[in-house]
């Protein structure tokens, strides 16, 4: 099975799949009650839910040796279906600015097309770095932050969403450098052979 030393299993029915799984599921119905303005309190808590449980499936992968190759491609997936949803859903009620929520989801595109390209090409999957850690972290932040301006009626709490998000969308660009400095040592390393 695994898990010792880095190894990473092949199982797909592990807690931390589950979790990640659970955050997927999670994302329709808070993007249904918030859209349809059914109940804005309870789309803010899976709001909140699914943003806190971000970094849960990963550290419950890594205490219980659990990491698998299903964990490593999902948690980053739920981390983009979750952003990519929220904007849109933030964008349609018109809580959050265009150009923070294009800016954040440009990214996104990019990398979405990039990875499967670099692994159909058989390069390694490369592995999310700490400053895109971060930007997802501060994106949550932002649009958990936006979600309780909205409930709250403060335009202050408003305010301080829009920093965070463009905080989050300057780290998640940062990260995306990385990831091209990364792939240019992978390529380059490839052509050295």
């Amino acid at each position: 099975m695994i898990e010792e030393d880095g190894e990473v299993s092949t199982r797909v029915l592990t807690v931390p799949n589950l979790i990640s799984f659970a955050r997927l599921g999670l994302i329709p119905i808070f993007f249904w009650l918030f859209v349809t303005r059914t109940n804005d309190a309870l789309a803010f808590a899976l709001l909140v839910l699914v943003g806190s449980t971000d970094w849960v499936d990963g550290f419950v992968a890594r205490r219980t040796g659990q990491v698998s190759v299903l964990g490593k491609v999902l948690d980053p997936v739920a981390d983009r279906v979750a952003i990519v949803a929220i904007l849109l859903a933030f964008l349609f009620r018109g809580t959050i600015p265009i150009a923070v929520a294009w800016v954040i989801l440009a990214r996104d595109a990019l990398v979405a097309l990039t990875f499967p390209i670099l692994e159909a090409r058989g390069y390694p999957r490369i592995p999310v770095n700490f400053v895109g850690k971060a930007g997802t972290a501060a994106i949550y932040f932002g649009v958990g932050t936006a979600a309780a301006s909205l409930v709250l009626q403060n335009p202050l709490i408003s305010v301080a969403a829009i920093v965070l998000l463009w905080i989050g969308a300057g780290l998640y660009w940062v990260a995306g450098i990385l990831y091209v400095v990364e792939i240019r040592k992978l390529v380059r390393a490839r052509a050295a052979v």
